[in-house]
């Protein structure tokens, strides 16, 4: 059955009352990190500017699209959390603020629609990105479907009587970003994956694993591993330390897409005590700029800043690969990665949901056994052969775009 069907018969198997409106917006906090009016920064309501003309030519931009849903015009009131909308406020503001980029779009709420976010990327962030830029989507709020293979996220207008005319698939959102923004590098920041149910499915929306490509070089960067749920906000404050600085692991005042998802790969584990795991996918360079932040102030009498965690040591030993095939030229043998269960390769095998790090190979060739050691750090096809005496892997090569 394709998985569309499945999403329908699942929720066509509880009786459900139509949804109650949820009235009233929620507030974004005053202060320093609320959005402030700005030329740069807007919330869209739906009809293109007609102001809007074709990106300029230059040196290479960032250009984000800040999505943040609290409350759902035709869904239960249950599902209302007031988070989201005041940390996509506050993510919006960080880019701009901190993070140095030409132009943010913020949707929330009522201008969150399904047609209004399609239209925005189309009509105005289309022509706000140039072929040189780097384009950034961030988006909190609920999602549902990725447990059941049809990853999709709720808009402010999702009809639970037609959730496949009014959510949002992946499918329809990475297609979309693809055929409209020809940015030269495309990140995905999504957190939509929480504790709680719609007509018996978990509100386990899509992870870095469920996007395509969306060109030559795309990250995507999830909240949580699939089948988990995240706490309320706690991806959103990483997010907003990291973009703040404390991601800058070399101290250039030059974020990277390496330093931010090494960053949350060390950071939002500690403080879930091990049990929200953001994931990180895509072909991509991982010196992509993500942010440009602005000289510290200067501090008189300051003593010499602390020694900095190394995160990519730190990082290595937390990020998982979701699958890894292993091929054994020759022979057959077993794959031992460590924390995981040991597969048998007869020739070939995959180990699924694995700990970056190293992986033990033992091999069985005319009669002989043989034993080798391969350092699984990447998607992707291991291919191992017995020479001089041991087994000897080739990597598949890093995630680094043309």
């Amino acid at each position: 059955m394709r998985p569309i069907l499945s999403l329908l018969l699942l929720l066509g198997l509880a009786a459900h009352a139509r949804a109650e409106d949820v009235a009233g917006a929620v507030a974004v906090p005053p202060g320093p990190q609320a959005v402030p009016p700005s030329t740069t920064t807007s919330s869209t309501a739906g009809v293109p500017t007609a102001a809007l003309t074709a990106a300029p030519q230059g040196p290479a931009r960032r250009i984000a699209l800040v999505v943040g849903i609290s409350s759902y015009e035709r869904l239960p009131g249950e599902l209302a959390r007031e988070a989201p909308r005041a940390d996509a406020a506050r993510v919006a503001a960080a880019l701009e603020q901190a993070g140095g980029y030409a132009r943010v779009r913020l949707l929330t709420d009522a201008s969150a629609t399904r047609d209004n976010i399609l239209s925005v990327i189309a009509d105005q962030v289309a022509r706000d990105v140039a072929p040189s830029d780097t384009f950034l989507l961030y988006f909190v709020g609920h999602g549902i479907g990725a447990d059941v293979g049809d990853p999709r996220l709720f808009t402010y207008d999702t009809d639970p009587e037609n959730l496949p005319g009014t959510s949002l698939s992946v499918s329809d959102l990475a297609a979309r970003i693809a055929e409209s923004v020809k940015a030269a590098h495309h990140v995905v920041l999504t957190d939509a994956a929480f504790d709680g149910q719609f007509r018996s499915l978990a509100l386990l929306g899509p992870t870095a694993n469920d996007w395509p490509a969306l060109g030559p070089s795309t990250m995507v960067l999830s909240s949580t591993a699939p089948r988990q749920t995240a706490g309320v906000g706690v991806f959103a404050r990483a997010l907003l330390e990291g973009i703040n600085g404390k991601a800058d692991a070399n101290g250039d005042r030059i974020l990277t897409s390496g330093e931010l998802s090494r960053w949350l790969v060390v950071s939002v584990p500690d403080v879930t005590g091990q049990k929200q795991l953001p994931t990180v996918q895509g072909r991509h360079d991982p010196d992509i700029v993500v942010a440009q932040l602005p000289p510290p102030a200067p501090v008189l009498g300051a003593s010499a800043p602390p020694a900095r965690l190394d995160l990519a040591a730190v990082a290595a030993s937390r990020v998982r690969i979701d699958r890894a095939k292993f091929i054994l030229r020759g022979g057959a043998g077993n794959v031992t990665c460590a924390g995981a269960t040991p597969v048998t390769c007869d020739p070939s095998c995959y180990a699924w949901d694995i700990p970056a790090g190293p992986c033990d190979i033992r091999m069985q060739v005319d009669g002989k056994d043989y034993a080798g050691t391969v350092e699984a750090r990447y998607r992707g096809s291991y291919t191992c052969a017995v020479y001089q005496g041991a087994v000897q892997c080739a990597a598949p090569p890093p995630p680094i775009g043309p």
